[in-house]
């Protein structure tokens, strides 16, 4: 009788550890399902912000659009009417082709930048000296334009005046944009002068073999570099009146 009743104690005790812990797991699984609920709504907000955003581009990207067309079709009028319509739209091409407005093609070279071949295996600051940064491809677009490059662009990227080349995390970042390499640059102008003044002995590709980069330099008969894609802002710049101009020229 004793017998029976220390394993009835017995079974009374794990039937509570039982009870006890399936409580505690119950809770748990609640807890973890309203975090997942929560966490899962989160997401489905992003998303349909995400989508809204993507709505918006598309919309202003289909207005861009749209007024370029009919840019084109008041160029169009304007220069049938020749005379002075005809001369100040050549210059407003020639002023789209400076700021980096429009399409251009023309003789060029285009050149290859990749990380080292070597990196594989390497840590730390051997790993980092195998990539190719930003203050590399700064380098050669800096040389291309003291060479006489006309247009710029990497990895079809226009370069313009206040383009920005600079790194974020492993990649690099060029107007805005990330990019991963090759990094392929383009410049349109004359090949020959180009491409020698970035051979020169010592010169930018001659630093940059150094560290074991796979580069490689094309010249073309034909390249096409394609317009600045990003917004123009100007907030603290403004345009100086003739008038105001020769005034302060006569001082």
């Amino acid at each position: 009788m004793k017998k029976d009743y220390k394993a009835q104690i017995a079974l009374g005790v794990v039937f509570m550890l039982l009870a006890f812990l399936v409580t505690i797991q119950f809770k748990s699984v609640t807890k973890n399902n309203a975090a997942n609920a929560g966490n899962n709504q989160r997401i489905e907000d992003l998303l349909i912000e995400l989508n809204k955003e993507r709505e918006k581009t598309e919309a202003l990207e289909q207005k861009i659009v749209e007024y370029e067309e009919s840019i084109a079709q008041y160029r169009n009028k304007e220069e049938t009417s020749g005379g002075d319509s005809k001369f100040l739209s050549e210059q407003l091409k020639r002023a789209e082709i400076l700021a980096g407005l429009t399409d251009v093609e023309g003789s060029g070279i285009e050149i290859s930048l990749n990380d080292a071949a070597n990196r594989k295996g390497a840590k730390g600051s051997e790993a980092n000296s195998t990539l190719i940064h930003d203050e590399d491809i700064r380098r050669v677009i800096n040389e291309l334009s003291a060479a006489g490059a006309e247009a710029i662009c990497v990895n079809d990227s226009r370069i313009i005046s206040t383009s920005a080349v600079r790194c974020v995390g492993p990649t690099v970042l060029v107007n805005d944009t990330k990019m991963a390499p090759p990094y392929i640059i383009k410049a349109i102008g004359k090949p020959d002068q180009l491409e020698a003044a970035l051979n020169l002995n010592g010169g930018v590709i001659d630093g940059l073999k150094v560290w074991g980069f796979e580069i490689s330099i094309t010249k073309s008969n034909k390249l096409l570099i394609p317009k600045y894609s990003g917004t123009l802002n100007f907030r603290s710049a403004s345009a100086v009146e003739s008038t105001t101009a020769s005034k302060e020229a006569q001082k």
